[in-house]
Formats: structure tokens, sequence, C-alpha cells
């Protein structure tokens, strides 16, 4: 798996990626019981559980610059097995939120059986789509954010607060270049949001790629237990 970084103006700015489309498989995280399909839609790819209960909330994710939902497959098998549905956008371009929110959307029509009129609906994504993650809970009327070491400085920017009554976290790694938490990245998170908590992880920048997600992964999926389900 292999990824191009640029350095710009001694910053470290992720610029492209060339990630592998390898399915990864499910594991970690602990007590999920819905088995997952993997169905494609318009600009998007949804993660579907059947088990569980049978009724299911929906995650809204979004790819970090240059990756696809391929790229994070285990990573979102592994959530989706948590019995949520995972609605992917396909771009490698989800700052603004917008397709995450296209995603959500053909979710609640294609998928109405098996989560009803009104599920709770939570944003999540990496890097770009980490930071975009708090723009397409502002377009869905989101009731979380899982941000995974979110990028809010030089490929998208949090274009408002979320509402108040949104709960946030912004899931952060000590090996992480590309995305630290400091010096800007945490504090974007935390003046973006009222309700806010942050982890702190293992793992570099590209652990969500690799398997479920190494560290942040397990982070992300605790807090689908404790928001989502």
């Amino acid at each position: 798996m292999n990824m191009k970084i640029a350095l710009i103006g001694g910053a470290a700015v992720l610029a492209s990626c060339m990630l592998s489309t390898a399915a990864f498989a499910i594991g970690g995280g602990g007590g999920g019981n819905c088995s997952v399909t993997r169905e494609s839609g318009s600009g998007a790819v949804f993660y579907v559980p059947r088990g569980g209960d049978g009724t299911y909330n929906i995650l809204g994710w979004g790819n970090g610059t240059g990756g696809s939902s391929s790229t994070y497959r285990g990573l979102l098998e592994a959530a989706a097995a948590r019995c949520v549905l995972v609605a992917a956008a396909t771009t490698a371009n989800s700052g603004s939120g917008a397709e995450v929110q296209s995603a959500v959307s053909q979710a609640l029509s294609r998928y109405r059986s098996i989560v009803g009129s009104s599920p709770k609906i939570c944003t999540s994504g990496h890097s770009q789509g980490g930071g975009g993650s708090f723009n397409a809970a502002n377009r869905l009327g989101a009731q979380c954010v899982i941000a995974v070491q979110p990028d809010t400085v030089y490929t998208t920017s949090i274009l408002r607060p979320v509402s108040s009554s949104t709960d946030v976290v912004c899931i952060f790694s000590t090996g992480d270049t590309l995305a630290p938490a400091l010096p800007f990245n945490a504090s974007n998170c935390r003046s973006n949001s009222t309700r806010y908590s942050q982890e702190t992880t293992s793992g570099t920048h590209f652990a969500p790629t690799s398997g479920d997600g190494g560290a942040p992964g397990r982070a992300m999926r605790e807090y689908i237990d404790r928001w989502m389900l």
C-alpha cells in the first residue's frame, strides 16, 4: 500500500495517495454480532448489517485525500459489524460533506425497511474526511461526529460549528505527523463543538487503512457502541 505525501512550506500536507483496494478481514472491537454485506450505490458504498435486533442506525463516512471506501474496507466492515449501517462516499475529496450527505440520503431511502423512518445518524471520516465529518453533520443534522485523525488545516476546513446537541469525538494518534492534534487540529475540533471529547491512540496517520484500523479503529468502534447502539 503506497502513498505519496507532499511537504509544502515545511508542513506535512496530504496531497495524494495510492491505496490498495484489497479486502480486509473483520476483527477487533469486541462484541459485534452482525454479519455484513457490501453493496454499491451512486457515488456511495453501503456496508449493510444483518442480525442483532434488525433495526439499524446510520454512520456516514468520508474518505481521506486520495482514498476510497475500499481503502477503508476493513475498518468500515468492522464498524458495520457493530450493527450499524455504514453509508460511505466513494470520493477522494469528502471535505465539504456533500458526498457523505448524498450517501446517507440514499441509505435512508434504499434501506428504509431496516433503518426505519428516523434512525440516529452520525458522521465519521478519516483525515480530510474527518474534518469533513463536521460539515456532513451540519448538512444532515447528525446527532454525533466520530472524527478519525481529522485534518482541519490543509485539506479541508470546518465551515461552522455543529449543533450544541451534537456529540463529538476527535481521535488522534501519537505517531501521526500529517494530522496531529497539535497545534491546530484539536483546537479546531474543540472550537467547533459544544459536547466535545478527545481520544489519543497509538499508530501512524495510515493506521485506519490497514486491517480493521488498529488503535484508531478500536477507538472509533468504542464510540459507535457508546453513541449508536
